[in-house]
Parts: structure tokens; sequence; C-alpha cells
């Protein structure tokens, strides 16, 4: 099937037409939700488009020209409304930083085909063997913040959301008949609970790849240099990655140059790189040389041996069950789940119980089996 052959969607661009849309939202009670964010293409990256379907109507929302977007924040918010999303945990994160949006009811399509044992759980992957239809790609990398969108682009982004409700029918239906359905809406009602706001964008020497490898003197010469590279990227409106990589800075922070010459001998960095960056680079140098500020080392905020050991029981507890049911472990319990567990570390069932409380299915069909995990031997 084309994604051409979609219905025109309706694009929301303005308090008026974004009032229309909520008016018709409120009227139902399931919505798809996907996002496109622009986190390849600007220093703080931000959500750029919002794709929501019902069963008649697909939405465009370009949230740019709108100055107030609350009402659909009622929508969200609304428990009578089932939102459904695919791998939602990205879209409900940015969406709860930009907007400050709060979510009840959700329903997460790739928790679904997790718990159907599903050997593909992408979109594309189930959409093409449930329903023959084939997802565009090309614009999986595109810049969703540039104005105007091209209208191929916003047909793709359409085809995000258009068949999810009936994704979510059908994987319903099949939910049902292995008795898995409680047992997502669980785990989806989790993730809208436990997913915190992405935070903005921020400087932070850790992230970089390899730093924590190296020696105190290399590591107090990378933190200059990514400073640099965060200046140079926020003053472009670009991610820092497209200024230069983490693994040239960690060449010249190992091998600690002397003459602009030398940066040309480090496999990282190109002449074209070494010509616009070169001097600033090499200027960082000189002056951490002459004043090389120490870096602390980083802080590892180590778990106890008990909860360790605990996390590790429990994992390999829901492998076994896993395998038993024919499910992969982490549609046994979430890896969110399995942490809380340990952390609580609960001795009885009154405790098991309170640390599961959102979680009632998962309690009454493992609760005892995962109490004979966490249960010390006495003595």
């Amino acid at each position: 099937m084309n994604l051409f052959s979609l219905p025109p969607a309706r694009l929301v661009n303005s308090q008026d037409t974004l009032s229309h849309m909520v008016a018709d939202l409120k009227k139902q009670l399931s919505i798809a939700v996907d996002t496109e964010s622009n986190s390849l293409h600007a220093y703080q990256e931000r959500v750029c488009l919002m794709q929501i379907s019902t069963p008649e109507t697909d939405y465009l929302v370009d949230p740019f020209p709108i100055q107030d977007m609350t009402p659909l924040g009622e929508v969200f918010a609304d428990a009578k409304i089932q939102k459904v999303f695919h791998a939602g945990d990205y879209d409900l994160a940015t969406l709860k930083r930009d907007f400050g949006f709060e979510f009840v009811n959700i329903f997460d399509t790739m928790l679904a085909a997790t718990a159907l044992a599903e050997p593909s759980i992408g979109l594309a992957a189930l959409l093409d063997k449930y329903f023959d239809i084939q997802l565009e790609k090309k614009y999986q990398r595109a810049n969703w913040g540039k104005r105007p969108l091209d209208p191929e682009m916003l047909v793709y982004a359409q085809g995000d959301s258009h068949y999810l409700l009936q994704l979510r029918d059908l994987l319903v239906e099949k939910l049902k008949e292995t008795n898995r359905l409680e047992f997502v809406l669980e785990d989806s009602a989790a993730l809208a609970r436990i997913t915190l706001p992405m935070k903005d964008h921020e400087e932070d020497l850790w992230r970089v790849k390899g730093s924590q490898d190296l020696k105190p003197t290399a590591l107090s010469l990378l933190k200059q240099l990514n400073h640099l590279r965060e200046k140079i990227a926020e003053q472009r409106d670009v991610p820092p990655f497209k200024v230069f990589s983490d693994k040239a800075m960690i060449e010249i922070a190992t091998t600690q140059p002397k003459y602009i010459e030398q940066l040309g001998l480090l496999p990282s960095l190109s002449p074209a790189l070494i010509k616009r960056y070169g001097k600033q680079m090499m200027q960082v140098v000189k002056k951490w040389r002459e004043n090389p500020i120490v870096v602390n080392p980083r802080k590892n905020h180590r778990l106890a041996d008990r909860e360790m050991k605990l996390r590790e029981k429990l994992s390999d507890w829901r492998k076994e069950i896993g395998e038993k049911e024919g499910i992969p472990s982490n549609a046994v319990l979430s890896r969110d789940l399995v942490e809380r567990i340990a952390h609580h570390d609960p001795q009885s069932e009154e405790q098991l119980i309170e640390v599961m409380h959102n979680y009632p299915h998962h309690y009454a069909a493992y609760g005892q089996e995962i109490l004979a995990v966490t249960k010390r031997k006495k003595k």
C-alpha cells in the first residue's frame, strides 16, 4: 500500500486550529500520537511536529507558531481517552520537557509486540507484516525544524500515526488470546508514569565517550576541549558531534600536541577540520598548559552488594520464566520493575505488594516466585 493514498491531513498551526482539533479529540475514546524532533540538527533539540490521529482524521501539529499548547495537555491527561504510542518513551520525555504535558491512559504498541514475542517489534516491520504497508524511511534523519516543511515529509509523518489505532486493535486481540493484555496495560501505564522529562542539553564532560579511561592530566585538557566544542556548537546551533568528534578530542587530550602541525598526525582530524578549528584547538591546549585545572573524578554511586546481587538473581529468574513462557524477559518484568524490587528488597508478601502496587497482574502471576528470590534464607 502506498502512503500517498492517505487522506489529506489537517494542518494545525494556530491557536484557532488547535482549539478545533482539541474539541474533536475530546470526543474520542482513543487517539494515536507520534512526534518528530530535530535532535540531529540543533544544539538544543525540540519537538518540531506532532502527528495525532483519530479513526477519521489525521492531524499534523506545528507547535512553532502556537503560543499556548495547554489545551492539548488536557487531552493527554484525560483518563477517558487512550493515547496510543509506538516506543513512546522518547515521545513522552520530549513532550513533557517542551510543554509540561502529563499523560494518563496510554497503550504502547511496541510493548504489546514484545509481549507477543514478535520477531521484529519496529513499527515498519509490524505494519508490513500485518497490513502490507511499507513506511517510507528516507526522512528518518530529516531536519524537522526547518520551515516550510516539505509536503512529502508531512505525508511520511502522517503515516507514523495513521495506522497505529488499527495496529493497536489487532495486537489487543492477540494479547487477549494469550492473556497478556493486562500486563501490557500495566507496563504502558508505568511508561507514562516513570518517563521523566528529557533534560535540556548541557555541557557534560562525562558524556564524551572514552572520558572515564583518561588519566587526570588528559582529563583536564579534555574538559577544556569539550568546552570549546560546546561554545562552537551553540553558536552554530548544531549538535556538538557535528563540530568535531569525541574521538578527536580524546586523541588531542592524550597526545597534548605542542604545534598545530601535530594535529595532522591524529587519525580523527581531517585537513578541513584542522583548517577550520585547528587554531582554536591549539589556543585551548596552550591555555591549559599555563593553567591545568584539576578535574575531580566522577562519583560512582555504587549499589550495595545485596541490591546488585538481587538484581542479578531477578534478571536470571525473569529470563528463565521468559524462556518457559516463550516471551522476552522484559515482558515478564520490565527493567525498571526489577530495579525497584531489588532496591526495596521486600521480605514479606505485604512488602512486595507495596512495591508492586501499580502492577497487580504482574504480582498475581509472579509474586510468590519473586518473593522466593528476594527472601533471605534463615540461618
